[in-house]
């Protein structure tokens, strides 16, 4: 079963780590997720549901 999200409150982001980096970050749902350090692709590992206010407080998030 999946867990329940309220759109109003949580967005989806998408968690991911650049292997040639060994960095990692997170995108908004409607940014393609690229490499903040390098541009280059990246391996999506998660795309977690965080409270809309979260995503400036934690990992970089690609604008």
């Amino acid at each position: 079963m999946r867990p329940r999200h309220d759109p109003r409150s949580h967005i989806i982001l998408t968690a991911w780590l650049c292997p040639g980096c060994d960095v990692a970050g997170r995108s908004a749902p409607e940014n393609e997720p690229e490499c903040w350090n390098c541009g280059g692709p990246v391996v999506v590992t998660a795309r977690p549901a965080v409270p809309v206010a979260e995503p400036a407080a934690g990992s970089p998030v690609n604008s």
